[in-house]
C-alpha cells in the first residue's frame, strides 16, 4: 500500500483555540495526546507525528508532553487541554492518537526490579528479576488510564463521542548509557541505571527490558479483545519495527536516538506500520 503524500501540520492546543493552527481549512483534524514519542525526545528533535503521511490535508492538534504518563493524562479533571478538546466545545475529530504507558513503566522500573537480596540466587529467566504482582498492578493501572480517556471521549454531550482512538505498543529499547541530550543538558538514561542499581547481570539486561516491554504491549493489546474491550479503540503492535541499538553506543545507534527514543528513521518505520491502520479509520 502506497503512503500518503501529505505531511501533517502540527498545532498545539493553545494555537488551535487561538486559530493559529495550519492549514486553516484541513480536510481532516486529528487530536493527539501522549508522551515524548509525540513531542521531543532529544536534539535533533524527532517524533512520531512528524513522520506520519496522509492522503488528505491533515492537521494534528497535540496536547502531548515529554515525560507524561497515562495516569496523568487520564486524570481528566487535571488535564484541562484534553478535557476541553474532547468536550462539547472541542470540535469534531476524525481520530484520536495516543502514545502512553511507556513512562509509567519507566518510572516504576526501580520498584518492579527486585533487589538482589529479594530474588532467587539462580534466576531462571527475566520474570525472576521482577516483582510479578507489582508489574501486574502497574499494567492494570495503565489499562485503567486508557479506559478513563475512552470514558471521557464517550461522555454524554462530548463532541468526540465514538471517535476512533489509536495507540501503539512501543518497541524493544536496549538498556545503555545513552541519555537524551538537550541544549540545557541531558535526561536519562532510564533502564540502564535501574538494572545496574538492582545488580542484574549485564547479560540479562536485554531479556529483562524486553520482558517489561512485552508486558506493557500485551496489556495494551488486551484492551481490544475479550468481553471488556474498549469500543472504537485500536492498537498497532509496533514491536519488531526497529533495529536494536548497540549496547556500547552512547548516542544515536541504528534506529534509536538514545536509550528509549527512536531517531527520525526509526519513527518513519513506526509511522509506516501505523499508517495503513489509521488510514482505514479516517473518513
Amino acid at each position: 500500500m502506497a503512503r500518503g503524500t501529505f505531511r501533517p501540520s502540527i498545532a498545539t492546543w493553545r494555537d488551535y483555540i487561538n486559530d493559529q493552527g495550519f492549514p486553516s481549512f484541513p480536510d481532516q483534524n486529528l487530536l493527539a495526546e501522549g508522551d515524548s514519542w509525540f513531542t521531543i525526545s532529544g536534539l535533533p528533535a524527532y517524533n512520531l507525528l512528524f513522520e506520519l503521511r496522509f492522503r488528505k490535508q491533515t492537521r494534528i492538534v497535540s496536547c502531548a508532553l515529554p515525560g507524561d504518563t497515562i495516569k496523568h493524562m487520564s486524570e481528566i479533571v487535571r488535564n484541562p487541554q484534553l478535557r476541553a478538546a474532547m468536550g462539547a466545545d472541542g470540535g469534531r475529530w476524525d481520530a484520536i492518537l495516543l502514545s502512553a504507558g511507556g513512562n509509567d513503566l519507566i518510572d516504576a522500573a526501580d520498584e518492579i526490579l527486585l533487589p538482589k537480596a529479594r530474588r532467587s540466587a539462580n534466576p531462571q529467566g527475566p520474570r525472576d528479576y521482577c516483582d510479578g504482582p507489582l508489574l501486574d498492578n502497574l499494567i492494570k493501572e495503565i489499562q485503567t488510564g486508557y479506559r478513563r480517556i475512552a470514558d471521557a471521549r464517550d461522555a454524554p454531550g462530548a463532541a468526540a463521542r465514538g471517535v476512533p482512538m489509536l495507540t501503539h505498543t512501543y518497541d524493544y529499547a536496549t538498556p545503555r548509557n545513552a541519555p537524551a541530550r538537550f541544549f540545557f543538558g541531558h535526561l536519562g538514561p532510564w533502564l540502564f541505571p535501574a538494572l545496574k542499581d538492582r545488580e542484574v547481570p549485564s547479560t540479562d539486561w536485554v531479556p529483562v527490558a524486553d520482558y517489561l516491554t512485552d508486558a506493557l504491549a500485551e496489556g495494551i493489546l488486551a484492551l481490544t479483545s475479550g468481553g471488556n474491550d474498549i469500543p472504537a479503540f485500536h492498537v498497532v503492535d509496533t514491536r519488531h519495527s526497529l533495529t536494536r541499538a548497540d549496547r556500547k553506543d552512547r548516542g544515536d545507534s541504528h534506529d534509536w536516538q538514545n536509550e528509549i527514543h527512536p531517531n527520525g528513521g526509526g519513527y518513519e518505520k513506526l509511522a509506516r506500520r501505523i499508517e495503513p491502520i489509521l488510514d482505514g479509520l479516517l473518513p
